[in-house]
């Protein structure tokens, strides 16, 4: 089975996307197997896959010798077709037909998750999978351009936000390559990039066990962006501007300018005051 290519999957099956389901499908096998191997060494690993559609990276990752590789397909019409693919690999392939906003990876304890995340619900997905982050070794993720440019941006930018510093706090992220429309079919409106998150263990990441607080603080501090944040700290703390002189601030400093560390400091005394 190792020789039927994604783009046969897609012309002998269904030859149609739809757009509802955010469905932008990459059928060049070299990309595909750039964005599998920055995972490392999947053999014998139990990995997860959202949305394969026609299966560009499915087909890769099954080569790899894993364990087992969980696709999780919403669009019925795909599922019926990795329903009939299934037998041909072995014991190796589980199709799981859910919402993937409404499943949760725990069910199925991925060591890896690789996917081209529809762009619709991608960083709903990813705020859902964030406070048991650690419970996978790595994700290797696509998302639009601009949203990934939020989850790896550093401070006093533009793009540097509460996403920035959740994901921050949460793992290591760096980029692995841009690509551009013309690489998908139907050619998206926008540039994507494909992400690689290394989460931090619990015992590595402070204030883990209150990632809503954090988040709600976030929440706050980034609610008025041109304004400084002393007055968005004014529900947490009697003094803010001491606060964020502890921290080495001056009053007029806004959410932007502060870093993810100093972020998780100012919550934990927060929380242990």
């Amino acid at each position: 089975m190792n020789e039927i290519s994604a783009k046969q999957i897609f012309e002998q099956y269904y030859r149609k996307t739809t757009r509802r389901f955010g469905q932008n499908f990459l059928f060049d096998a070299n990309i595909n197997a750039k964005i599998v191997s920055a995972a490392g060494d999947l053999r014998n690993k139990v990995v997860a896959e959202v949305g394969p559609g026609p299966g560009g990276l499915t087909l890769e990752i099954l080569k790899c010798d894993v364990q087992k590789l969980y696709i999780i397909e919403y669009d019925d019409h795909w599922i019926s077709v990795w329903q009939e693919l299934k037998p041909q690999f072995g014991g190796k392939l589980e199709v799981i037909g859910c919402d993937a906003l409404h499943f949760r990876l725990d069910d199925i304890s991925p060591n890896i998750v690789i996917s081209n995340l529809p762009y619709n619900i991608s960083t709903q997905l990813l705020f859902r999978w964030l406070p048991n982050f650690d419970l996978c070794e790595k994700f290797i993720l696509m998302f639009q351009k601009e949203v990934a440019d939020r989850f790896i941006a550093v401070p006093s930018t533009k793009a540097y936000g509460k996403l920035s510093i959740l994901v921050q706090w949460k793992s290591r992220v760096r980029k692995i390559f841009d690509l551009e429309p013309g690489s998908f079919f139907p050619p998206p409106q926008v540039k994507s990039s494909v992400l690689q998150f290394s989460p931090f263990a619990k015992s590595n990441c402070e204030c883990h066990e209150n990632f809503d607080g954090f988040s709600q603080m976030l929440t706050h501090a980034f609610a008025h962006r041109r304004k400084t944040i002393r007055g968005s700290l004014k529900k947490y703390f009697v003094n803010p501007s001491e606060v964020l002189r502890n921290l080495g601030y001056d009053e007029n400093t806004r959410a932007e300018q502060i870093t993810v560390a100093d972020f998780i400091k100012m919550y934990k005394m927060y929380s242990e005051f």
